[in-house]
């Protein structure tokens, strides 16, 4: 999946994954659920609310455990490889 999700296809052979893990936090999940409510009752379409994935690059560990407990917001981090 990491493969195949590279947005440009010379990418795809540039990286070297070791470990991918998913995380699923209740508390952000239901913040996404009710963001997506928010959004079908005003009218978006299910293409608009259409769920998509992003990965995240980390140098250390540490950094992606900090980021599993905290949360990722806009302008929170100086993360920059997605």
């Amino acid at each position: 999946v990491l493969q195949s999700s590279s947005l440009h296809s010379n990418s795809q052979q540039g990286f070297q994954y070791s470990r991918a893990i998913l995380v699923e936090n209740e508390l952000f999940l239901s913040e996404l659920q009710a963001f997506a409510r928010a959004k079908a009752a005003a009218g978006y379409s299910q293409e608009e609310l259409q769920e998509t994935f992003a990965f995240l690059l980390f140098d250390k560990e540490e950094e992606a455990q900090r980021v599993c407990q905290s949360g990722l917001r806009v302008n929170s981090s100086d993360i920059s490889t997605l």
